[in-house]
């Protein structure tokens, strides 16, 4: 989003939150605008109390405010004043202040006020006079204050509160204005008091133009689109673009949605406004293929994507939307051509999830009349967000996620990298390398093992490490072979290998005293510790490896619940990609014939704002997809999700067993030495003798 389109959008997001006028009309209020004088001013000097009294009220009554102003003050200066005069006199004083432009005299006048009646912050007028005040004086920070301490009030009436709440999302800017409106949503005690609000916000909406509504949507994020304010955003863009019959699929699956599963407190409402989309343009009909192995080695992923593909198409039947999924299996010899002989209306494609029936698919030519997903890490030879698209984390994914851990979290800039001769070792070693060099970290270290050579690795993880050099440099100041070996000049090292080949490799660093490093993996790692058992996790500690997959994210629970109503087992990382991929699938809509890529990722921009039970994915204006992957790291049986303060605080702990066993050795020295000064000493006074 352009950023400078955004701010001026946002400074006016909600002109409707600026209710100083609605409230004050309400309470019965006059205007806010300053008034001109309407009567000439006497010597206050000359007048009793009580005449001042008369006079003042007079000058009110008049609403001549710069009088007025100048006999309130001039009575709340006298000593004789009534006790029953104060209050009334000091309200009147603060707006007749405001009136005359005296903007800091009327502050200090509503607070005196405020001081004087505990009912003042429950009163409109002083809510809307403090309002204008430090609005027109400047004082944002203190009058954001203001409005959240008021805002968050339980003493204070609704009315008072929710005016607070849309004058302080008025204040901020971007995703600021909507938090605020969101907190008030939550904090709304009845349902009246949420569907006033979703009422009031569908008004300012529906005097946005569409781009403003566009440039607003950008601020929902993945996993709010659910959440008041955001889903009524999402779904008044839905309404928009449902005159696009092409988009109607995929607008009716976002507003269903939300009416279904959202924060929504009237819904009465927004099924109306469904109700008459759908007797215009019907309840949509939508097609997805998945092309997958149903038979032959990979058949049992084959089966788990389409028992959570099930799962996915009964909950959208559920809700109404008319969703075909067709299942084909690539291990057929007539696959490509039970694909390309599909009814119209299958215009998306899912799979494969073998590179051999990618490669077929795309020599076919398939890709080019329907919108193909890979379920691969990369779509073929085809260009991804314009000829194909990726459904599916990618080796840049996974570098990114330990990258992220390494540089940016734990502040480790000094890299090593560790991996095997062979074709996937230097693929993710060379990515790896650029990956870190652009955000200024280090390779300090490279070596290169052979794959089954298992004798040869000790020596190859020695000489990264530079134990020989350690070892060498230690002799010459002297030390002996027990001397601790000083660190290393890299933090962290990245092996590009199975997780069996690690587990194999990494004690070498150990044994060549590089215990304070921290072993960054592939998402192989991850996938092997699904199943491991009896793993030897004490030295594994600081071993972090990627994954897409979860059982305890949030995501994930819900599709386990999901199964287990259905009765269709216990989910893993390939049924939710099934479950996922026919939910998302399901929001983009049918493509009709001539589709551009411009088109699909425009429809793509809109369908990942979904909730998903792998780790996230989203995708950029190019159609290029990116999956923030989960964090794990070994256990004894299995492995378990972590995060930067786990692994720091782990980390801050190799560290002080390091120090210690090295202060240790230098206490012995220290003995060792004294003890040799005594001898010495024995051996000189026997000479003597």
């Amino acid at each position: 989003m352009n950023r400078d389109k955004a701010i001026r959008l946002s400074n006016h997001i909600f002109t409707l939150v600026m209710l100083a006028a609605f409230i004050f009309a309400a309470s019965g209020c006059v205007s806010l605008q300053k008034q001109p004088v309407k009567m000439p001013t006497i010597s206050t000097e000359m007048l009793s109390t009580s005449d001042l009294i008369s006079e003042a009220d007079k000058a009110w009554r008049l609403k001549d405010y710069i009088t007025s102003e100048l006999y309130y003050t001039r009575l709340l200066e006298r000593t004789d004043i009534p006790e029953r005069v104060i209050l009334p006199a000091t309200e009147r004083l603060a707006v007749s202040s405001f009136k005359s432009g005296h903007y800091h005299e009327a502050e200090a006048r509503l607070e005196q006020w405020q001081k004087l009646s505990e009912d003042a912050i429950s009163s409109p007028v002083w809510q809307g006079y403090y309002f204008e005040t430090l609005t027109a004086i400047k004082d944002f920070s203190k009058l954001r204050a203001h409005l959240s301490q008021t805002m968050e009030d339980p003493f204070l009436t609704w009315d008072i509160r929710s005016a607070a709440g849309k004058r302080l999302s008025g204040m901020e800017q971007d995703a600021g204005s909507l938090e605020a409106l969101e907190r008030l949503y939550a904090i709304a005690p009845a349902d009246n008091n949420k569907q006033e609000l979703e009422q009031w916000f569908m008004k300012g909406l529906a005097e946005k133009s569409k781009a403003e509504i566009d440039v607003m949507n950008e601020l929902v994020l993945s996993g709010n689109n659910l959440k008041f304010p955001y889903e009524l955003l999402v779904f008044e863009k839905a309404v928009r673009q449902s005159e696009d019959i092409e988009y109607w699929p995929m607008s009716w699956r976002t507003m269903s949605g939300i009416i279904q599963n959202g924060q929504i407190a009237d819904k009465t409402f927004f099924t109306e406004t469904l109700n008459k989309l759908q007797a215009e343009y019907g309840i949509p009909r939508v097609g997805i293929a998945l092309v997958l192995p149903i038979s032959g080695r990979f058949q049992e992923y084959g089966w788990k994507i389409v028992r959570g593909a099930g799962a996915a198409q009964w909950e959208m039947t559920k809700a109404g939307l008319d969703v075909d999924v067709q299942v084909i299996n690539t291990e057929a010899p007539d696959w490509l051509e039970r694909l390309q002989n599909l009814p119209p209306w299958y215009t998306t494609i899912g799979g494969p999830i073998s590179v051999k029936a990618f490669k077929q698919m795309e020599q076919a030519g398939t890709y080019a009349d329907k919108v193909t997903f890979s379920f691969l890490a990369k779509p073929g030879n085809l260009e991804e967000g314009k000829q194909a698209w990726r459904f599916f984390s990618s080796p840049e994914d996974q570098i990114r996620s330990t990258l992220d851990l390494a540089v940016n979290d734990l502040g480790i800039t000094r890299l090593a990298v560790l991996y095997p001769q062979e074709k996937f070792g230097r693929q993710m070693s060379k990515k790896f390398f650029n990956m870190a060099s652009m955000r200024g970290a280090k390779i300090t270290g490279m070596a290169s093992y052979p794959p089954r050579d298992f004798p040869k690795w000790g020596k190859v993880v020695g000489n990264l490490v530079r134990a020989p050099q350690k070892q060498a440099q230690n002799e010459a100041n002297g030390l002996g072979e027990d001397a601790p070996l000083p660190e290393t000049d890299f933090g962290a090292v990245f092996i590009p290998d199975t997780w069996h080949q690690a587990q194999l490799l990494i004690p070498h660093f150990f044994f060549h005293e590089a215990d304070t490093l921290v072993f960054l993996g592939p998402e192989l790692w991850s996938q092997a510790l699904n199943s491991a058992r009896d793993v030897e996790a004490r030295n594994l500690r600081l071993t972090v490896a990627p994954g897409a997959w979860w059982p305890a994210s949030d995501g994930a629970s819900r599709l386990k619940e999901v199964m287990d109503r259905e009765g269709l087992g216990t989910p893993d990382f390939w049924v939710a990609l099934g479950y996922d991929f026919i939910k998302f699938a399901g929001k983009l809509g049918t493509f009709s014939e001539g589709w551009t890529a411009e088109t699909v990722n425009a429809r793509i921009n809109d369908a990942q704002h979904m909730d998903f039970s792998l780790a996230p994915i989203s995708w950029n204006a190019e159609g290029q997809a990116s999956q923030k992957l989960y964090l794990f790291r070994p256990e004894q049986n299995g492995k378990t999700r972590i995060d930067a303060d786990l692994v720091s605080n782990t980390l801050a702990k190799a560290k002080a067993r390091r120090e210690a066993r090295v202060n240790a050795w230098k206490e012995k020295q220290a003995e060792l030495e004294a003890k040799r000064e005594e001898a010495a000493k024995l051996d000189g006074t026997k000479t003597e003798q």
